[in-house]
């Protein structure tokens, strides 16, 4: 089957090997470590993507290719460590005893995360378009290729994922948990890497983010059913969250690490006695958390910045009242978190980072109250139960915690968004001063806060309904609220979710759709194992990805070394200059893409490859081509037709 004929049904096996693989090494974890109900499932996730990362880079150090039997390896290996962690420690207190109400509240929070996935899946599956579009950004390049690395090169890990960029460097981290996802789908699935990026990026909008959701509400309010479906249902309520990251960038790891942080919250909030209950077994629990919080590092680091930050607010204020221990031990983790942002070397780079300003601080904490950062569509129904829930939080001491996450995720964008002072540029750094990035993290607590808001209002709508005794009729009065938010949302947003996905996925800023299919199908003039030369910037970059030749230069910038450098400066030059043709046959290349120069053409970056324009120079041969980009073969540097034709430019096609 063509690219161009595969359809989202076609997809759906890639969809489903894609929520297999981040449900099932989790989900087995939890249970061995004694975690039940809802949040054993809710934690899969997290986990899952930890025992991905970690497989890669243990794999490569071990000399193993990266692969589905590496990962299974994995999985056993650390199922038996929690298996014996949990034995050793059972004669200490076993597993904490299943909440009443705990089937019910699986039941119902997984019928929640069926309604909002549903809502969130069908809503970026229509934003995407074609199950086989890629988003012309300038960061989906560099994962679209680094994906293809991991798939031909057998190393997923994020020691080394970085030389996708640098080829000369032998170690240059990345954070690869998103691109090993990517590869296994693909490898398992058949699809190309573009409908397995869009494959992963449909499950972890529709599965991953939901099931957080739900993970940390039971942590907050308990096993209570009506909530947990709640949850489940507006967690596609709130479009920055994680949709916009699905699109805008395209920044797919840092999404995902995004879908993953409500978990990680849950499972740290779980630990240190935050909710009414614990669910988690101490001793495993944290040993899970360590595991997850290495796959949170290896999706994304900025997403183990924020849970550490927006963690601490919580601790602080969840313990304040426990005793003079807990608060000096809490200010003191905040103080060293507040130095790692600020002040720390680890972040310095980035601190340079700036972004200008958008809008003010008044706008910002406006757009932040009403759910829908930078501009988005504004979500009525569900920032309005949020509101609620922040007045019932605020109201209740036991949820202080909850409300605290959301003010401090709320602050740092509000800082970043509305300012270019001081403040902001030591502030922002974890984030390269990149308010979206931000913006992600508004429906962490925002989604609880509104099934607590929700479960509030429908509290309060029971006792007023005919012959109803309160508590008795809460449950048909939470279904009514539901009902309603889904009508009167439209489908739970479906539109505005595909409208955000579709802006930075629709326009065709590189290359037209006849020129994409053209990439596509350059297997046909280019043998395997041949390298392609091209301006990374007009297309040329995804022969990889698209056509499964490699591209000399995978990225639109990146450290290249001596023989690309010259390569990218000076091809056109080779029938003067013998070193270029030197050069281009030790990368295995000797065919040359000129693409159209439409994406950023006043980006000074573009200069850098200014010696790949081989149209019209002596030496290169017209293979093929179609409007606005042709496939060029180097004659000049092939022993074998230079002698037969020398270097006299012909313009004929093959």
């Amino acid at each position: 089957m063509t690219p161009e004929a595969l359809t989202w049904w076609d997809a759906a096996p890639a969809m489903g090997v894609a929520a297999l693989l981040l449900l099932a090494p989790g989900l087995l974890l939890s249970l061995v470590g004694g975690i039940r109900g809802v949040l054993a499932i809710g934690l899969a996730p997290l986990l899952s993507v930890g025992v991905v990362s970690v497989a890669a880079v243990g794999a490569a150090v071990a000399g193993l290719s990266f692969s589905w039997g590496v990962v299974a390896g994995c999985t056993a290996s650390v199922v038996m460590l929690v298996w014996g962690v949990r034995r050793v420690v059972a004669v200490t207190g076993g597993s904490p005893t299943p909440a009443a109400g705990e089937g019910r509240a699986l039941l119902l929070g997984l019928v929640g995360v069926l309604v909002g996935g549903g809502a969130l899946a069908v809503g970026v599956a229509r934003g995407i378009g074609a199950v086989t579009r890629w988003p012309q950004t300038f960061d989906a390049v560099f994962h679209l290729n680094a994906v293809r690395h991991v798939l031909t090169s057998g190393d997923g890990s994020a020691l080394t994922l970085g030389t996708v960029a640098s080829p000369e460097r032998s170690v240059a981290f990345y954070p690869a948990g998103w691109h090993d996802v990517t590869a296994l789908v693909a490898s398992a699935s058949g699809v190309g890497v573009p409908a397995a990026a869009n494959a992963v990026s449909v499950v972890v909008a529709g599965l991953v983010w939901p099931l957080g959701c739900v993970a940390l509400t039971r942590v907050a309010m308990g096993a209570r059913p009506g909530v947990l479906a709640s949850a489940g249902v507006l967690s596609a309520g709130v479009a920055a969250s994680p949709v916009l990251l699905l699109s805008y960038g395209t920044l797919w790891p840092n999404a995902l690490a995004t879908a993953l942080l409500p978990a990680a919250l849950a499972l740290t909030a779980d630990l240190i006695g935050l909710g009414p209950d614990r669910a988690v077994p101490r001793w495993t629990g944290a040993l899970l958390l360590l595991g997850g919080v290495a796959g949170l590092g290896l999706a994304h680091p900025n997403a183990v910045v924020s849970l550490l930050v927006v963690g601490s607010a919580a601790v602080v204020v969840g313990t304040w009242e426990r005793s003079w221990r807990w608060r000096v031990g809490s200010l003191g983790s905040a103080a060293m978190v507040t130095w790692l942002v600020l002040w720390s070397p680890v972040f310095s780079a980035t601190r340079a980072s700036s972004w200008p300003m958008r809008e003010t601080l008044a706008q910002a904490a406006g757009e932040w109250a009403a759910l829908s950062p930078q501009r988005l569509p504004v979500p009525l129904l569900v920032a309005g139960l949020a509101l609620i829930g922040c007045i019932v939080a605020w109201r209740s001491r036991s949820l202080h915690w909850l409300l605290a996450l959301h003010v401090c995720a709320g602050a740092l964008f509000v800082v970043v968004a509305g300012s270019d002072g001081t403040l902001s540029r030591l502030v922002s750094g974890a984030w390269w001063d990149d308010a979206f990035r931000l913006a992600a993290l508004a429906g962490l607590a925002g989604v609880p806060l509104a099934a607590v808001g929700l479960d509030s209002l429908a509290g309060w709508l029971a006792v007023w309904l005919p012959g109803g005794r309160g508590a008795r009729l809460v449950p048909v009065a939470v279904l009514g609220v539901i009902g309603v938010v889904v009508v009167g949302s439209g489908g739970l947003y479906v539109r505005d979710t595909a409208s955000l996905v579709a802006r930075w996925y629709a326009p065709d800023a590189m290359v037209d759709p006849e020129q994409a299919a053209f990439v596509a199908d350059l297997g046909q003039w280019v043998p395997a194992g041949e390298g392609v030369v091209g301006n990374p910037w007009d297309g040329a970059a995804l022969t990889g990805p698209l056509a499964g030749r490699d591209a000399v230069f995978p990225h639109l910038s990146g450290a290249w070394g001596a023989d690309r450098d010259l390569v990218a400066s000076s091809l056109n030059e080779a029938a003067e200059r013998p070193r270029v043709c030197a050069a281009l046959r030790r990368l295995d290349a000797s065919y040359v893409l000129v693409g159209p120069a439409t994406f950023w053409v006043g980006d000074p970056r573009r200069e850098r490859y200014a010696g790949l324009d081989v149209a019209g120079h002596a030496g290169f041969q017209r293979v093929a081509g179609v409007d606005g980009m042709s496939l060029w073969r180097a004659d000049v540097c092939r022993s074998d037709v230079v002698g037969r034709v020398g270097l006299e430019h012909t313009t004929g096609t093959s």
